[in-house]
């Protein structure tokens, strides 16, 4: 008997060869780079400059545009503010300005239309359907609904999708909980730093998390649902399956997701973004084949406001599968290695810090997870020993756990490390907002 749903949200765009879809994106892409050459400043100069013809580039010529990078939007947006001269469209269009989380500086403003929002919500919706969320769903959206664009997006996402929403992580934590267990939510979408301190909160005054109903989870923003340890720790914490996924304000909340299958996360912006892999220190395209690694570039091919074309992410991933998916996708999956700009190099060695917290995570409950990595000066390059301050959590013998921590990092990530070992609550992230694991 057929289930109440169907598996996809858009099995068009999700689950179709990727041959039979390059037409719709080779014509999406012109439109775009039209549309953005003819209405913006600033791509106008750079296509010129680059001597590129807008209406002669498909797919296959993506590599003769002229990258994008963050601090050329911070220029722009200082020199022509709010939104900079990538902008397209004049007030009378703007239907919303959220910010970027300002992690890696300044923040950057992003604009949108009535129709960019409506693509947001498309690719709110498939991603969060593949990690479980239907029509009678009860969501909780445990994050800030600032201008930072995820809360917002995702409540706007789960509402399209057709759930029932709980909006907002900024209330007291008792009060979160006991409106999460009258409501029966069971989808909670977050970051991984605050449902720890969630978790923290709870297991501090005798909450059983499990008892709460939760099945699904998604969670992003920062590195850490992908990896092993800290999902079987959130799993375990709160009873329910925890899902990776991945996206940027700039482009949107979420571009990647998980499936069921928990393997690696799905591109889900076919027929809006197209997805790139580089050599970040070259610049050369890298083929999307398992065990791959580079830096993610997207170009927006379905974008009014403020479209972004072979825009850097700074964002390090490895393929983890280039072979359809056994829930029916066709996409290549991956997992986020961290950032560019916060990647180690020890002797020789790179190290990214989400790697260092999932080996500390390893020593659960003896410690609670939360790390910062103490980096002197700009560059990569880190003379070992390298400095990580760890929380501890049910340890009294502090001492032998951290000469076990070394040993093991020492071990797996073949560095030697100073770990100072701090009281709970220091590293813990505050509210809802994201952890910083590198400090300079």
């Amino acid at each position: 008997m057929p289930g109440k749903y169907r598996r996809h949200f858009d099995p068009e765009w999700e689950t179709s060869d990727p041959e039979f879809l390059r037409p719709k994106l080779e014509e999406r892409l012109r439109a775009q780079l039209v549309y953005t050459y003819e209405n913006s400043p600033l791509y106008r100069r750079k296509f010129d400059e680059a001597g590129v013809d807008p209406s002669g580039i498909g797919l296959d010529d993506l590599g003769r545009l002229p990258f994008t990078v963050k601090d050329e939007v911070r220029r722009t947006q200082e020199k022509t503010p709010p939104l900079g001269e990538h902008a397209c469209v004049g007030w009378e269009e703007i239907s919303r300005i959220h910010a970027s989380s300002g992690t890696t500086g300044k923040p950057t403003l992003v604009g949108a239309t009535i129709c960019d929002r409506q693509m947001w919500n498309e690719l709110v919706a498939r991603s969060l359907w593949a990690q479980g969320v239907r029509p009678d769903s009860r969501a909780w959206v445990a994050l800030s609904l600032g201008w930072w664009i995820a809360g917002l997006q995702f409540l706007e996402g789960l509402q399209y999708l057709g759930a029932s929403v709980l909006p907002g992580g900024n209330t007291e934590p008792a009060r979160s909980f006991s409106v999460v267990q009258e409501t029966g939510l069971d989808f909670v979408i977050s970051t991984p730093s605050f449902v720890q301190y969630l978790a923290g909160f709870a297991r501090e005054n005798h909450i059983d998390l499990k008892s709460l109903g939760v099945k699904n989870m998604g969670l992003g923003g920062e590195p850490g649902a992908g990896n092993p340890h800290t999902r079987r720790q959130i799993e375990d914490t709160w009873g329910c399956k925890v899902y990776d996924c991945m996206g940027t304000a700039d482009v949107c909340t979420v571009v990647w997701s998980e499936c069921e299958e928990q393997d690696g996360m799905h591109f889900m912006g076919q027929g809006f973004v197209l997805p790139e892999i580089i050599d970040p220190s070259t610049g050369s395209p890298i083929e999307p084949v398992k065990g791959a690694t580079g830096e993610l570039v997207y170009t927006a091919i379905w974008r009014e406001c403020t479209p972004l074309i072979r825009y850097r992410m700074n964002d390090i991933i490895e393929v983890v599968g280039d072979a359809p998916c056994s829930c029916g996708r066709t996409s290549y999956r991956i997992r986020c290695l961290g950032r560019a700009d916060d990647m180690l190099i020890v002797r020789g060695v790179n190290v990214y810090p989400s790697a260092v917290a999932d080996v500390v995570r390893f020593f659960r409950p003896r410690v609670t997870g939360h790390i910062q990595i103490q980096a002197d000066g700009p560059g990569p390059s880190v003379e070992p020993p390298v400095r990580i301050r760890v929380e501890y959590g049910e340890e009294k013998d502090l001492n032998r756990l951290k000469k076990e921590i070394e040993g093991r990092i020492r071990r797996e990530l073949i560095f030697a490390s100073d770990v100072e070992l701090v009281e709970p609550g220091t590293l813990a992230p505050k509210g809802n907002m994201k952890t910083k694991l590198v400090v300079r």
